[in-house]
């Protein structure tokens, strides 16, 4: 479901092993799992891309980390378009990976 400003809720997010992984931070699978109502093991495929969480799972995936402000200063980041030479375009898509890491690490640590 969308907000009014077009953005999309946590709830909505398509919850990849990766992003499930983070989530549960330094929380046993046990423990995680009884927060959203999931056996371990379900937490397990999740997290080793074997499986996505359905949709019921998906929703208390995402109140939780509403509720944790989760990836609450993520930014999304928008097309570059390439005006000039190939190494200049390729300096400035460089130094905007390096901007999306630091805000990664930043947001892991």
């Amino acid at each position: 479901m969308m907000q009014q400003d077009g953005l999309k809720r946590d709830e909505d997010l398509f919850w990849t092993g990766r992003l499930v992984r983070i989530l549960r931070g330094k929380r046993s699978l046990s423990e995680f799992g009884a927060l959203i109502g999931a056996p371990k093991n379900t937490v397990w495929r999740w997290e080793a891309g074997m499986t996505t969480p359905h949709p019921r799972y998906a929703q208390r995936l995402g109140k939780l980390s509403q509720k944790e402000g989760f990836l609450a200063d993520w930014e999304l980041a928008g097309s570059m378009t390439i005006t000039g030479s190939i190494e200049s375009g390729s300096q400035r898509i460089g130094e905007a990976v390096k901007q999306s890491v630091r805000r990664t690490a930043r947001q892991l640590t």
